[in-house]
């Protein structure tokens, strides 16, 4: 059984997102589908056992946090200018298919840096003092687990990184592709044992799960994902 878990949630369609417009680090809110999804993904995930909740400070992420959170009323929820979506510079407003040169938008290793910086200090440094603690799993019913919401291409990011630096492994025939609007993706750690040595392992189990939008038309991709 995993000792803790990891759920990371894309937040809530918005306007911009049907739109197929670049929003980037602009604070787009929930348009009404959004909130609509953002409750469903709350009462999908109302039984999970979380102790800890992060998201991005764009009201997008965070309104979808604190729909889930509701659920979860002991859960403070801490909001982190770290996570949010990649800084796309001037494209930020247009529509993808007008997309030109952004000199100024974030690099992908620039990401790729600002995930692996917060998730090493923000995850990694947290579950490591849980195990210090004594195994989280033999203290509850279940793994405890730590809630992410965050942005599509932020996610995307994080989890392609993981997988190729083999922090985290890909579960057999688990696709990685498209990051929906409030896809939940959860990655199980545990501990792997080799001679004396402990090592702390990932598992990616769910990639963008949407089962939860039964009733909801969704949009297919992400304009500021499609933009390298």
């Amino acid at each position: 059984m995993a000792l803790l878990q990891l759920y990371i949630v894309r937040h809530g369609e918005t306007a911009w997102n049907r739109e197929r417009r670049i929003q980037g680090q602009l604070d787009v809110p929930l348009n009404e589908v959004g909130t609509i999804q953002a409750a469903s993904v709350g009462r999908a995930l109302k039984d999970v056992h979380f102790i800890k909740a992060f998201s991005s400070d764009l009201q997008r992420a965070s309104k979808t946090a604190e729909a889930i959170l509701q659920y979860h009323p002991a859960v403070q929820l801490v909001k982190d200018e770290a996570l949010r979506e990649r800084y796309m510079g001037e494209l930020e407003g247009e529509l993808v298919h007008s997309v030109k040169s952004a000199p100024s938008k974030e690099t992908a290793e620039a990401l790729i840096k600002r995930c692996y910086t917060w998730y090493t200090r923000s995850i990694i440094g947290y579950i490591l003092s849980r195990i210090e603690e004594g195994s989280p799993a033999e203290r509850s019913r279940g793994p405890e687990c730590i809630l992410v919401v965050s942005h599509g291409a932020l996610i995307s990011t994080l989890i392609r990184a993981l997988l190729g630096s083999k922090m985290v492994l890909c579960a057999r025939g688990l696709v990685v592709g498209h990051c929906m609007n409030t896809g939940v993706s959860v990655i199980d750690y545990c501990i792997r044992r080799g001679g004396r040595d402990r090592h702390l392992m990932g598992t990616l189990v769910r990639y963008s799960d949407v089962t939860h939008l039964v009733h909801t038309e969704s949009v297919e991709d992400n304009a500021d994902e499609l933009v390298q």
